[in-house]
């Protein structure tokens, strides 16, 4: 299976941005202030449930050619194991790869978070700012990221394609 694909990926929607210099002047802020109500519904744990691409892209090794929209289900459980926590006090951590068996993907990234009309979602994580255009479902249980990446199939071909990543909340 080719697992090298989607690491990328998740990392651009992780932001793990690692590009801060030692000068902390120019690092931004960390986001403070109590949550809105809206805040206050959207901080839960968050899953990775679904990965979608607007054209048909095979990525599995299998000696088929088979390619699909469904990019979650060409994944093992490890490039499939990936999460948001945002919490009450306005952090988050994003996390890949720590909950299923014997990753080598494991990724950790945390910050502070804000949401702004249920729409765009800021996060400072690593001396950056990045704002993420979201959509939440009417029923406040399932998110969905959409961004354009270059993928490289299987055959080495490289695709450019809108991809919808899609988070479900988790409770308890």
């Amino acid at each position: 299976m080719k697992t090298n694909a989607l690491v990328p990926i998740l990392m651009a929607i992780a932001l793990l941005i690692v590009g801060c210099n030692d000068d902390d002047s120019n690092c931004a802020q960390d986001l403070t202030g109590e949550l809105s109500n809206n805040e206050t519904a959207f901080a839960h744990k968050w899953v990775l449930a679904e990965i979608v691409s607007d054209k048909e892209i095979d990525l599995t090794d299998d000696s088929e050619d088979n390619p699909s929209t469904n990019l979650f289900e060409q994944y093992g459980a490890c490039e499939k194991d990936a999460f948001y926590n945002f919490n009450n006090d306005r952090s988050y951590t994003f996390e890949q790869g720590v909950t299923a068996s014997n990753c080598s993907n494991k990724q950790t990234s945390t910050g502070t978070w804000k949401l702004t009309n249920n729409t765009l979602l800021t996060l400072v994580s690593f001396c950056s700012t990045r704002e993420i255009t979201i959509e939440i479902n009417t029923d406040g249980n399932s998110f969905l990221i959409e961004d354009n990446f270059n993928i490289t199939d299987v055959k080495g071909n490289r695709i450019s394609s809108k991809i919808t990543f899609t988070y479900n909340k988790v409770t308890n």
